[in-house]
């Protein structure tokens, strides 16, 4: 499940992950190709002589690894870089030159490596060689700084070593007076034992002082040899422009991820059905497509309008599922309501009874929305006369043809003028009977109710008919709401059926079962998706045809289910 719930994200971020991605390495690219190219050349210097000993010792590699790390740090003095701007007459002042020269001394070894990064490698060349000479003729002097801490350090070991040795000189001698002294054939052993090693280890303090002497009164530590000259490499070093952009776009997608996950957690909206079972703890009944903008103008009654529809064919999902939802109990009466305002609980009651009339089913739609009606004007009728004025005047008079709706079996009753009290209208004696009676005229009754969490309309209203549906509209609908209107209508001991999920995205929310009008025109034949096709699934240029009333084979066994107690039909079946 939470796979499930992760893939929705990235199928409804991925234009964000996406652009963010681009944009970085767009940038990035840009800024990359702007800059020069740069080269790099590198001159080797050795520092002492010891190297061309056969056998080097550890004092002496030692003494002058030391000594090489004190040139590597004179090369980038200002002195030094000075000279060399002198010497090859260059424009740039010793403080640029310092940051394109890197010294560093090979670990394990004598070696510097002169490096010189810059946008002419002959001129990176010269540099490096340039500083390698001038290192060469500077050798330090007993006057510097680092060399005088050097000597007293050589100093400090010659001292030790010879305190080593006497001490060992004079234990020796100690060793031997006892041996002469000593009548047990293996006290004698192992006396001569420590006599030996002692000697051996005199021996080689010895040799390592004499070579430490050495090394401090002679010169051959405090040399330098440049052993490989720079030459001009042609071969570009930077910009690295594939490195840069893979590194900027993996940057650029790291920040939309995180930016998808603080937007993911600041955002409580309901955006799935499993999210609204979960919260709400009732059935999920199905969903209903976000009308795309090309088809906004035709009206919102899309049912109708285009009956093959993905948007038609959600809506007798939705049918079916109510069906079955209510096998133990014939649903005659039904309440569709939201808990906010603009939520799209009339466009669905609308488009809801629009297939269960289409299924042969006498139906009713009632506008009990005395607030805020919109029933008249998504069926363009008029609103002067409507359920105030069946409640309170002459009850469904003949004269009121527009009932009548262009759908066969469905007859609309809008609000009518707006009373003051609509609350307690709704919960009066009068609309008791008036639903009675509506339920001796049609088969089923679907009232469109005001929103739970504004008024305490529905509520009212719900303890009165069959079933209610709760209508939430994904990515507006907070997720505290949809659960306080749950709540709310189970305190007043209301049936709710189900929840129904309004204007999903289809493309990015995954809902892809549904929709088999995408792959099959209205002969049955398998579509191909590259050939244009008008918006109501007819080839372009052919007229359309003559409105009929659409058979749906999954609603014939629903009959009984949904107004199984309705009265014979009479002739004013059409008309309540």
């Amino acid at each position: 499940m939470e796979i499930r719930r992760y893939l929705r994200i990235v199928q409804r971020w991925w234009w964000l992950l996406a652009a963010a991605t681009l944009i970085a390495a767009a940038g990035s690219y840009l800024a990359t190709r702007s800059q020069p190219r740069v080269y790099s050349s590198r001159a080797r210097v050795l520092v002492g002589e010891s190297i061309q000993v056969r056998s080097p010792d550890y004092m002496s590699i030692n003494i002058a690894q030391q000594l090489a790390l004190t040139y590597a740090e004179l090369a980038t003095t200002r002195s030094v870089l000075q000279n060399v701007v002198t010497t090859l007459g260059l424009q740039a002042s010793p403080d640029v030159l310092r940051g394109m020269v890197a010294v560093k001394l090979v670990q394990g070894t004598q070696i510097l490596d002169i490096t010189v990064v810059d946008t002419d490698p002959v001129r990176a060349a010269a540099i490096a060689n340039a500083v390698g000479d001038e290192l060469a003729r500077q050798p330090l002097s007993d006057s510097s700084g680092t060399g005088a801490d050097l000597r007293l350090d050589v100093e400090e070991q010659l001292r030790d070593l010879k305190t080593r040795i006497d001490f060992a000189k004079l234990e020796v001698q100690n060793l031997e007076a006892a041996i002469l002294e000593e009548d047990s054939a293996r006290a004698i052993s192992e006396l001569k034992s420590r006599r030996d090693l002692l000697q051996q280890q005199i021996t080689q303090w010895q040799s390592t002082y004499a070579q430490l002497y050495t090394a401090y009164t002679g010169n051959q530590a405090n040399t330098l040899t440049v052993v490989e000259r720079a030459e001009p490499n042609y071969a570009p070093i930077g910009p690295r422009t594939t490195m840069n952009v893979a590194l900027a776009a993996a940057i650029g997608a790291m920040l939309a991820v995180g930016a998808i996950l603080i937007l993911e957690y600041l955002d409580d909206t309901v955006k799935t059905g499993d999210e609204l079972s979960e919260l709400t703890n009732l059935s999920f009944l199905g969903i209903v497509p976000r009308i795309p903008e090309s088809k906004v103008a035709s009206g919102r009654l899309l049912t109708l309008n285009e009956p093959r529809s993905n948007f038609s064919e959600c809506f007798r999902v939705l049918r079916t599922n109510l069906q079955f939802s209510s096998l133990d109990r014939p649903l005659r009466t039904l309440v569709v309501t939201s808990p906010q305002p603009t939520e799209g609980k009339s466009t669905t009651a609308a488009n809801l009874a629009v297939v269960i009339a289409q299924a042969g089913l006498r139906v009713v739609l009632v506008d009990t929305d005395l607030r805020r009606p919109v029933l008249h004007k998504i069926f363009e009728l008029p609103n002067d006369w409507g359920l105030t004025g069946a409640l309170f005047g002459e009850y469904l008079r003949p004269k009121d043809a527009p009932l009548l709706t262009p759908v066969e079996n469905l007859s609309v009753i809008p609000s009518g003028p707006l009373p003051p009290n609509p609350s307690e209208i709704l919960g009066s004696k009068r609309m008791e009977s008036f639903i009675e009676d509506l339920k001796l005229r049609a088969d089923v009754i679907i009232f469109d109710s005001p929103p739970l969490l504004t008024v305490t309309d529905s509520n009212v209203l719900s303890t009165k008919v069959d079933g209610v549906v709760l209508v939430a509209d994904c990515g507006s609908t907070r997720r505290d709401a949809i659960q306080k209107a749950a709540e709310s209508l189970r305190k007043v001991g209301a049936q709710i059926l189900g929840t129904v999920l309004n204007r999903v995205n289809t493309r990015s929310s995954g809902y892809y079962y549904y929709y088999y009008s995408q792959y099959y025109d209205q002969d049955g034949q398998k579509k191909h998706r590259r050939k244009r096709r008008s918006s109501a699934g007819r080839p372009e240029g052919q007229k359309p045809a003559a409105p009929v009333q659409e058979q749906v084979p999954v609603a014939a066994p629903a009959v009984p289910a949904v107004g199984a107690e309705a009265s014979a039909p009479h002739s004013d079946a059409a008309q309540p």
